[in-house]
């Protein structure tokens, strides 16, 4: 498939953490993710797509990629917002490694966010870039396929997250969503923080959740978070449990 854009404004709810880039882009390379995730919110909002594990790449995103960089303002990019841009398809098509060749070299800052330790295959694309940081989503300490059923598990995704941590390369995890009776964010904290500059920890949306679970957990986060002096984007669902 092909597209008009390819760095589109994004209403996701993550803030300038840099100080330098109020502008936050969506940059999706692929439609549809292989991984399948149970929770996973592009899915539902796609609905008419008759799957959406079956991925489309977008085929003239290098193209898009190189004029797109020249043209806006620069600002943040998600990497990717609705896919992830180490699915499987990946592996064959190097796509994600051809757009972040672009990308790497501008004026932009690039988040990326991935539940896949096929990034490794791009740390030398990454190393000593100031306007890189790589993110992976933790949902727990092990692997919970139930949920994740086409992604590598959270034990992969950690390991891949030390290395690159080791490489100086800066680093965020992502937990969310946090899952009940899955996701036990200060155990992941506990265990993690030595390699992790940043955490976001979001709600698990678009799935019946009983509201008192984050009412009754989230200020034990919080207390944790404060205590710890931790680096925390609170997303803006879990903003009402946290006084």
């Amino acid at each position: 498939m092909r597209r008009k854009s390819l760095l589109n404004l994004s209403g996701v709810d993550w803030g300038d953490h840099t100080g330098r880039y109020p502008i936050l882009y969506n940059c999706n390379i692929y439609f549809g993710c292989e991984h399948n995730c149970r929770y996973c919110y592009a899915k539902k909002i796609y609905y008419w797509k008759e799957s959406w594990a079956d991925a489309e790449p977008v085929d003239n995103a290098v193209e898009l990629a190189k004029r797109e960089v020249q043209n806006k303002k620069p600002g943040r990019i998600m990497f990717c917002s609705m896919c992830d841009p180490y699915q499987p398809i990946e592996r064959k098509l190097e796509l994600a490694r051809k757009v972040l060749e672009v990308l790497v070299d501008s004026k932009f800052h690039v988040l990326i966010m991935t539940k896949s330790d096929m990034v490794m295959r791009d740390y030398d694309l990454l190393d000593g870039r100031e306007n890189v940081e790589v993110g992976f989503t933790i949902t727990s300490l092990n692997d919970i396929s139930m949920w994740e059923a086409g992604a590598p598990g959270n034990t992969r995704r950690i390991e891949a997250l030390k290395k690159i941590h080791d490489l100086g390369i800066k680093t965020f995890v992502s937990m969310e969503p946090t899952i009940p009776e899955e996701t036990r964010p200060i155990e992941i904290m506990e265990a993690l923080s030595p390699y992790v500059d940043r955490w976001i920890i979001g709600a698990l949306n678009y799935m019946d959740v009983d509201p008192n679970f984050y009412r009754g957990e989230v200020p034990e986060w919080a207390k944790y978070v404060d205590e710890k002096d931790m680096k925390v984007l609170w997303k803006k669902e879990l903003k009402p449990y946290l006084t």
